[in-house]
């Protein structure tokens, strides 16, 4: 059996300018300096409470934990408004994706995006009926870079997170961490939103071709 789980942000979809735009809208509630889509790459990967508490950090606002808490609520309820068609896929995404699917491999999205916009973004796309299961940033108690959320995923899927037919595929280095603590296979996508030079990520391989990961992966998979 093999099993594929991927992250969603700078993995599949180019997201940074439309996770700006929500920033930007809680940014000018709070009368606040606008994000530059630069800033908001830099915040991206650890969800929703640490892109508020990074952007507020920015502006040199202090909350403390209950305010930090409503701004952190009311950005998701923009995030959760906006539309999934914002969110252009990297290219090459869609059709590994459904090379995947049709290779017979079961396909797995993790992510730490809240669990609305993560909706609202497959139905855009057309992409709903690709994952068996979906691993939201607010679907357990923890996110990554714990691994449980990826642990889970590939329970889900039928599948140990440490057997030589599943592989996780993310961009950052908090999909690396993730990886490397749940004991998975780890393909990274160079034209994410990492911060560090690939060679300083933990990876099995890297790749920075999406429309090629099939076939990677089928030759990872036989290692």
């Amino acid at each position: 059996m093999r099993a594929v789980v991927f992250d969603l942000d700078g993995t599949l979809v180019d997201s940074v300018a439309a996770i700006a735009d929500v920033g930007n809208s809680l940014m000018l509630e709070l009368g606040l300096a606008a994000l530059s889509v630069d800033e908001a790459r830099g915040y991206i990967g650890n969800g929703a409470a640490k892109f508020v508490e990074r952007a507020l950090a920015a502006r040199a606002v202090d909350a403390d934990a209950a305010t930090l808490a409503h701004h952190v609520e009311r950005f998701e309820e923009i995030y959760g408004a906006a539309p999934g068609s914002a969110n252009p896929p990297f290219a090459g995404a869609e059709l590994a994706l459904t090379t995947l699917k049709a290779e017979g491999v079961r396909i797995g999205l993790c992510t730490n995006k809240p669990g609305i916009p993560t909706a609202n973004l497959l139905a855009a796309l057309g992409w709903s009926e690709l994952f068996e299961v979906v691993i939201a940033g607010d679907s357990l108690a923890t996110r990554k870079p714990d691994p449980a959320p990826l642990v889970e995923a590939a329970r889900r899927l039928g599948i140990e997170v440490s057997a030589p037919g599943f592989a996780y595929v993310g961009d950052s280095e908090v999909d690396a961490e993730t990886a490397e603590r749940a004991g998975s296979r780890f393909a990274l996508f160079t034209r994410g939103y990492r911060k560090q030079p690939v060679a300083a990520l933990p990876h099995t391989i890297a790749f920075d071709d999406l429309s090629a990961l099939p076939a990677l992966l089928a030759d990872l998979a036989a290692r």
